[in-house]
């Protein structure tokens, strides 16, 4: 029989109750008696560990950063032709661990950018610090042509993850089900990978040596 994971600490599940609410209803639709009820905590334990819902907050971009930050302090590492298997494999262990709070954090995320404030700017600033931080790695390892515009490609990778974020209920209307369903996601991940590695328009041949 397997086991029940052990539920999350009140910390902790004040963050993901808030995180979820946040998404749903943005930072100002939601009152400190609703993120205790939906955590099953005392409201003492807001002040106790965050000091104010706007200290919650500060935990919870926290924490959804650090979701994404894995992609760079703990994707594949490897050179060479099995680089790109580790790395869909890698990407499918991680929608794996994501699969159940995916709509959470994917509309944090795009509450926070359509909120047009501070609070998305700063949200917004550290995924773009995320995505030019693993093209500046890749870039180390030789794994980026030279012709490739370095300033635009990590602009490039946020609008291919955002793309599903943002349009999440056309994608939904349009397929059936969510991009994160889980079979959709891995797709998704493989398709946009495939993108930004070869493109998606013909190659021309090589020249000949008439050619030449």
């Amino acid at each position: 029989m397997t086991e029940e994971p052990p539920r999350p600490d009140g910390r902790q599940r004040l963050i993901q109750s808030a995180l979820a609410l946040f998404a749903d209803r943005g930072f100002d639709g939601v009152s400190v008696r609703d993120i205790v009820t939906a955590a099953d905590v005392s409201v003492g334990l807001i002040s106790h560990h965050f000091g104010s819902k706007d200290g919650l907050r500060e935990a919870v971009d926290a924490y959804f950063i650090a979701q994404f930050e894995e992609v760079v302090t703990a994707s594949p590492g490897q050179d060479g032709g099995g680089a790109q298997i580790a790395a869909s494999q890698w990407v499918d262990d991680w929608i794996t661990r994501h699969e159940g709070e995916a709509g959470a954090l994917f509309g944090y995320f795009r509450r926070a950018l359509l909120d047009e404030s501070e609070w998305g700017a700063a949200i917004f600033d550290r995924f773009y610090n995320i995505a030019q931080t693993l093209v500046t790695r890749l870039d180390a390892r030789g794994q980026i042509r030279p012709d490739v515009d370095r300033l635009w490609l990590p602009f490039l990778m946020i609008y291919l993850e955002l793309g599903t974020t943002l349009l999440e209920p056309h994608v939904r209307r349009i397929l059936g089900r969510s991009g994160f369903d889980k079979e959709l996601w891995r797709r998704r991940h493989r398709a946009y990978g495939q993108l930004l590695r070869s493109g998606y328009g013909r190659q021309r041949a090589a020249r000949t040596a008439d050619e030449t």
